[in-house]
């Protein structure tokens, strides 16, 4: 490898001295362009792989992402390990200057993955993270795999981060508060020499280089710091593109996924503190937990409105009835569910339909009726989640209080009553995700109630037995990690019967209530 080329030529504008490494140039990344990811599985890995990858170069603060070119062949990731030409040429032809390859294969041995990345620099690979594990074939699991792959391999490059400008004695650098930069920090600016190889795999072994300068931090943003010079090997070397040699506290944040694979955002990379920074020794960062090793955001509140076609009938002992019906009912629901601790929480829901009904009992007034019918739910459940990932499948159960009613006006002689059936309520939740194939969730809710009264107003029938059935799906679309939109079709049935007397003049035995409703809405979680 050449060593660095120096330029003593006069540059009065501004510096009168300029160093130039060839080898230095070639490894800066500013944007990156990723391969089609291989597997032998039809797909399996690499298309939900595929994507997370592209999410965390579109995410990255540093690394911009570029597509990868068309090409009128089928691109085998094989072949840049053994013809940097290839890989040359995807780089000039989409102005990138890193490529990153991911190869997946499952086999008797379990998963094998590996992460590569090669540069400008002769077009050789210049690192590589890989991982194998016999158990490890579930697909959350290969993802967060593949986030510690990514983060290893950034932090991994021989610099931090490099200079974006330069005024005076004054610099901007591309790191911030998440990479752990603070202010007063003292950061030493490098000139990259030489890049030593492994003889055989080509891998990044170490370097040469030489320290052409000293910053201080004056100021810290999230991803932007500015620094002051405070030793420079020569006037005006420093420049744009000079690199910041790694520290042990400073490094590329790790980032963020969710079970879906979507990207977050990044760990904000803690600074240790003086007294630990001189006790212990220098080693690798070690990765911090991912997004499914905490606690998920999980609370969710529900929004929707929709249609609910409305269904009431009165048998009376005389032998006629009295049918109340609407097909198109406005209605309304309100939802919410908190997480109090790992698998427990608490849910409410209100819905409620406002509606007018045409009054079909012979000889009693007024002609129409309006009527609003309502429920409420409050609930304890626990949640079991059937992989380690909360967005998989999942069975969930809860017991609470539930309140079916319906609220009609006065009619004479009486067609409807005011009805309320109280009771504990036993609900069953299935959810199953289509994911990483496609970004829905279906699930269906079954609710049983084990105990229940029905009560009338303001005229009795007797004395009432009542059965109640509600059962619903829905399904979901994840439109982002905390976004969704949601249908639910439910069919909610109440059948009355009554013995012996009551209050009312026309005395009834049976009543019979159906409520089938369509709810389209939004499903925030937070």
């Amino acid at each position: 490898m050449a060593r660095a080329q120096v330029t003593n030529a006069k540059n009065k504008n501004p510096f009168p001295v300029k160093y130039t490494s060839v080898v230095d140039q070639k490894i800066i990344l500013k944007t990156i362009t990723l391969a089609p990811v291989y597997d032998n599985v039809n797909g399996i890995y690499s298309i939900p792989i595929q994507k997370l990858l592209v999410d965390l170069l579109q995410n990255d603060k540093v690394w911009g992402y570029a597509e990868f070119p068309d090409f009128n062949k089928k691109v085998f990731v094989e072949t840049f390990d053994t013809n940097p030409n290839e890989v040359l040429n995807v780089l000039a032809k989409n102005g990138s200057q890193g490529l990153l390859t991911a190869l997946i294969t499952k086999g008797p041995r379990g998963l094998n993955a590996r992460l590569k990345l090669f540069t400008q620099d002769q077009g050789l690979i210049l690192l590589e993270e890989s991982f194998q594990d016999l158990e490890t074939f579930e697909l959350a699991k290969v993802r967060t795999e593949f986030v510690r792959l990514y983060h290893n391999l950034k932090n991994k490059l021989p610099y931090r981060g490099f200079v974006l400008s330069r005024r005076g004695l004054e610099v901007t650098l591309n790191l911030g508060a998440q990479n752990g930069v603070t202010l007063g920090q003292e950061l030493s600016v490098s000139q990259i020499l030489k890049l030593n190889r492994h003889p055989k795999l080509k891998t990044l072994v170490g370097i040469e280089r030489e320290v052409i300068g000293r910053l201080k931090v004056t100021k810290v943003e999230s991803d932007l710091s500015f620094a002051q010079i405070i030793f420079e090997k020569e006037t005006g070397v420093v420049e744009v593109g000079a690199k910041i040699l790694p520290t042990e506290y400073v490094s590329y944040p790790y980032p963020k996924i969710n079970g879906a694979g979507e990207v977050l955002g990044d760990e904000k990379v803690t600074p240790k503190p003086e007294s630990e920074k001189k006790t212990e020794t220098k080693s690798e960062n070690a990765a911090p937990q991912t997004e499914t090793a905490k606690k998920p955001n999980l609370n969710k509140v529900i929004v929707q409105g929709g249609l609910s076609q409305y269904a009431e009938s009165t048998s009376f002992t005389a032998g006629t009835t009295s049918d109340a019906a609407q097909g198109m009912a406005a209605t309304l629901l309100l939802g919410g569910q908190f997480w109090l601790y790992e698998n427990f929480f608490i849910e409410a829901s209100m819905k409620q339909s406002f509606f007018g009904a045409t009054n079909t009992l012979n000889g009693s007034t007024p002609a129409g009726l309006n009527y609003t019918v309502s429920r409420y739910l409050g609930a304890f459940g626990y949640n079991y989640f059937f992989t380690d990932s909360p967005w998989g499948p999942q069975l969930a159960g809860s017991i609470g209080f539930i309140s079916y009613r319906t609220k009609v006006n006065d009619s004479s002689p009486t067609a409807s009553t005011n009805t309320q059936t109280d009771g504990t309520n036993l609900k069953l939740t299935a959810l199953i995700p289509l994911q990483p194939e496609k970004p829905f969730e279906i699930g269906a809710d079954l609710n049983f109630m084990l105990s229940s009264n029905f009560t009338e107003t303001p005229v009795t029938s007797g004395t009432p037995t009542v059965q109640v059935g509600s059962y619903g799906v829905f399904l979901k679309y994840i439109s982002t990690p905390n976004f969704r939109y949601r249908i639910d079709v439910t069919l909610e049935n109440i059948d009355a019967s009554f013995t012996g007397a009551g209050t009312r003049s026309n005395s009834a035995k049976a009543i019979s209530i159906k409520n089938f409703s369509e709810l389209f809405g939004v499903e925030y979680l937070f």
